[in-house]
């Protein structure tokens, strides 16, 4: 598989709006609006120049706050942009990385693995829309 280019980091933090203050104030980063996705049971905030999503849980019981509490606040998922989306998946199977997710987006078709094949962090690969 080739990568073309790192899309974005995530971060899992208790407090999204504490975080994106410290990270706005400290490092000067410009977030979209928030994000709900409730299939990930999360609330996100994008610096798409800076290639950083700030990500929260949604609810108190759901398996993003279960996750948090498991694993504490940190680096939670790697997203990185590939050439042919079933070709990578292929390559990360062979690997036996096992994949937990798919999603048709409007950034194009995503991929997603799991933390425990990839040392703790989740991996998404996205084939974007042309």
């Amino acid at each position: 598989m080739k990568v073309k280019r790192l899309s974005h980091v995530a971060i899992m933090v208790k407090d999204m709006d504490k975080a994106g203050k410290l990270f706005k104030d400290l490092f000067g980063f410009e977030f979209d609006p928030p994000h709900i996705t409730k299939e990930t049971d999360t609330r996100t905030l994008m610096a798409a120049k800076q290639n950083v999503e700030i990500v929260a849980p949604l609810t108190a019981d759901g398996p993003a706050s279960k996750s948090l509490e498991k694993r504490g606040e940190g680096l939670t998922m790697m997203a990185f942009d590939v050439e042919n989306l079933e070709e990578a998946i292929k390559d990360m199977q062979a690997h036996n990385i096992r994949m937990i997710g798919r999603a048709d987006l409007p950034i194009g078709k995503t991929a997603s693995f799991h933390p425990k094949d990839l040392f703790g962090v989740m991996v998404e690969l996205i084939e974007r829309r042309k």
